[in-house]
């Protein structure tokens, strides 16, 4: 039995590496579609993603910190129950950095449904000072008394007194969204026009860019659905095999040994690696993001 037992530790690691390049083929197939991503884009910080979605999910970034933690601790106890040392550990790196991939789908449908509520409002904002006559500063104080359910938390400083700029800022550096920051600063940068030319940037540039941005996100959202479910797939039966074959006290003391332990790290490297790679070939469009901060001391520059 021992001289068998590398024969079939071979046996299994090819069929994991089987599995994980008809991963890479599979959602590349239902990834329709090549993108390279541009290397002039400005990097964003990790904690800057982090809080991304947690935006994107409506959670405050401390509860999202605190269930960030509480999900690696849990992976670390199930490694540790399982009494292989690698396993403790590969579950903790996949608690720190699969949870973002996990949620990525849902905190994607979220935001899309956010953004598409934001881009009604602007059309009620526009009809309200095209039709009601009404002034850019007191348009927005009326829409954000009455934002509607999807955008109660993210128009209430609009409702708040003091600079309106401030307060559109703020709208938009709480949604982490780049179309919403698009929208909010335009009207920032049209705030000191005249409201017949607010109301032409507003119909010939704010509705239409963000519908067209609103096209491309709800494209991308169909892709990544689509990788994100032929991934979770794959990994599921990746997981019931390796489950499976460490119930037999052979494997699981095989896994144990230094040997072991190297052939399933380089297992789960391989299946890694090809993830991320079709991640990067079929990927999701990433839009500009704006500093409203910067834009808003530049606009009242001027007046000073």
């Amino acid at each position: 039995m021992q001289a068998t037992l590398p024969e079939s530790v071979i046996l299994v690691g090819g069929v994991a590496l089987i599995l994980a390049c008809g991963l890479a083929v599979a959602s590349t197939i239902l990834g329709l579609g090549l993108h390279v991503p541009s290397t002039h884009r400005r990097p964003i910080s990790v904690i800057e993603r982090e809080k991304d979605i947690a935006a994107a999910l409506g959670w405050s970034w401390r509860n999202w910190f605190l269930a960030r933690i509480t999900v690696v601790a849990l992976a670390l106890v199930i490694g540790i129950a399982s009494g292989i040392w690698l396993v403790a550990v590969l579950l903790a790196v996949a608690g720190i950095g699969g949870v973002r991939f996990v949620v990525a789908g849902r905190a994607a449908r979220r935001r899309l449904r956010l953004e598409r509520a934001f881009l009604d409002q602007m059309r009620v904002l526009r009809d309200r000072m095209a039709i009601g006559n009404q002034s850019l500063d007191t348009a927005l104080q009326e829409i954000g008394r009455n934002p509607g359910r999807e955008l109660a938390g993210l128009l209430l400083p609009l409702t708040r007194g003091g600079s309106i700029v401030e307060n559109i800022v703020e709208c938009g550096v709480r949604s982490r969204s780049p179309i919403i920051e698009n929208a909010c600063g335009l009207l920032i940068w049209a705030r000191t026009r005249s409201l017949d030319a607010l109301i032409s940037i507003i119909d010939d540039v704010l509705l239409p860019v963000g519908e067209a941005q609103l096209s491309v996100a709800e494209e991308s959202l169909v892709t990544l659905t689509q990788q994100r479910a032929v991934s979770f797939a794959m990994a599921a039966l990746m997981t019931l095999m390796f489950v499976a074959i460490v119930r037999v006290d052979a494997f699981r003391s095989y896994y144990r040994s230094v040997p072991g332990s190297l052939v399933l790290l380089i297992a789960v490297a391989m299946f890694a690696a090809l993830v991320a790679a079709v991640g990067r070939i079929v990927g999701t469009t990433r839009w500009t993001r704006w500093n409203l901060r910067l834009l808003a001391s530049q606009e009242r520059r001027p007046r000073e």
